[in-house]
């Protein structure tokens, strides 16, 4: 969760998917790419791009290795059709989100997580 510029990175990436009307960005860390490409303003490439690169070393001050993970990808997708004014703040809508990451490691053993949740754009 990164401020870029006005908003943070789940606000950029909704409203992308509010305009494209694409609603899934598949991630590949260790190969530092992202598609749909139309979901990929420059400050959403950049971030992807900087946590990419964190990505190491976040697995190695959890006591592991890279040379243990063998696959690494994480799926942010929106439900574009549900659509909530925000609690606080009547003029913000939020959209349901989840967010699943998936590691791979060297025995084919899969790691899963999934987070969901609500987001809207700050601006």
């Amino acid at each position: 969760m990164n401020y870029i510029n006005d908003d943070y990175f789940l606000g950029h990436l909704l409203k992308g998917a509010r305009a494209t009307k694409l609603n899934r960005l598949h991630i590949d860390v260790l190969q530092n790419q992202a598609s749909p490409k139309s979901l990929l303003t420059k400050g959403v490439a950049s971030s992807i791009e900087y946590w990419n690169k964190w990505f190491p070393t976040l697995v190695e001050s959890s006591g592991s290795s890279m040379e243990f993970v063998k696959s690494a990808t994480m799926t942010i997708e929106f439900d574009l059709n549900t659509i909530k004014p925000h609690s606080t703040h009547n003029e913000l809508t939020e959209s349901p989100f989840s967010c699943e990451m998936s590691i791979i490691d060297d025995r084919g053993k899969e790691y899963k997580y999934r987070h969901e949740g609500w987001w809207y754009p700050e601006t």
